[in-house]
């Protein structure tokens, strides 16, 4: 089999997936970026649900390059409807693109359920009116969310100013007994590098957006193998 080749849409702001995937993606890939737009400064429910609805036709220009696998790339937009909007955009996406599509909810389930994920610590960077609709939609598709957290950030420019250590240190300071499982949602902040020592440091498996986005996308597009320092994820299959 050749080397697959993904493609992804990003939010227009997001400033941490292109990293990301520069270190860890082991195949070509390319980015489009979509508009998403701040209302007074920052971004609001009907700015993600606006990215949502444009989704599938800003995909068809990345779908233009011929990749076999493709991801919409933005956790709030994602799930900006409530419900099952996420899995009813990933088929909408691969019935008109022709070719697999997911996004970043349907990516972060798919990685719990491979690492058998329960009692989730489920910690978001932003307000609770955001942190609230990803919780929903994890216990809608079966999951346990023992606690969610949320950070509190208004600007997604500045929670991708966050380093590793402090993204790590805020999930140090809440895990006890019950806690099962992490998950760092947000496409925009550094969780994909904290996440393989965090795992180590805290005996629990640890899920991110971007780490489970890239997880998601490869299989889609065929690819399955290791990937030095990414996490446990990619030795779910083994």
């Amino acid at each position: 089999m050749s080397t697959p080749r993904i493609g992804m849409v990003l939010p227009s702001l997001n400033t941490i997936a292109e990293d990301d995937f520069r270190t860890f993606c082991p195949v070509p890939y390319h980015v489009h970026r979509i508009r998403l737009r701040k209302e007074a400064g920052r971004v609001t429910t009907e700015s993600l649900m606006r990215a949502y609805l444009e989704a599938t036709e800003e995909a068809e220009l990345a779908a233009d390059m011929g990749p076999d696998a493709i991801v919409f790339n933005c956790t709030g937009a994602s799930v900006a409807f409530g419900g099952d909007c996420d899995a009813r955009l990933a088929r909408r996406m691969t019935e008109r693109l022709g070719i697999p599509a997911t996004n970043t909810m349907v990516a972060i389930k798919a990685a719990l359920a491979a690492l058998r994920a329960e009692n989730i610590l489920h910690i978001c960077p932003f307000t609770g009116e955001f942190s609230q609709i990803e919780r929903e939609s994890l216990i809608a598709s079966g999951f346990t969310v023992k606690s969610t957290v949320s950070l509190g950030f208004l600007d997604a420019k500045a929670a991708a100013l966050m380093e590793p250590g402090q993204i790590a240190e805020s999930v140090r300071g809440r895990i006890d007994d019950s806690i099962g499982a992490v998950l760092l949602s947000c496409a925009n902040v550094r969780a994909f590098e904290a996440a393989d020592a965090l795992e180590s440091a805290i005996g629990r498996p640890v899920v991110t957006s971007n780490q489970a986005v890239l997880w998601a996308v490869l299989r889609a597009a065929g690819w399955t193998g290791e990937i030095s320092g990414a996490g446990g994820l990619f030795h779910a299959d083994r």
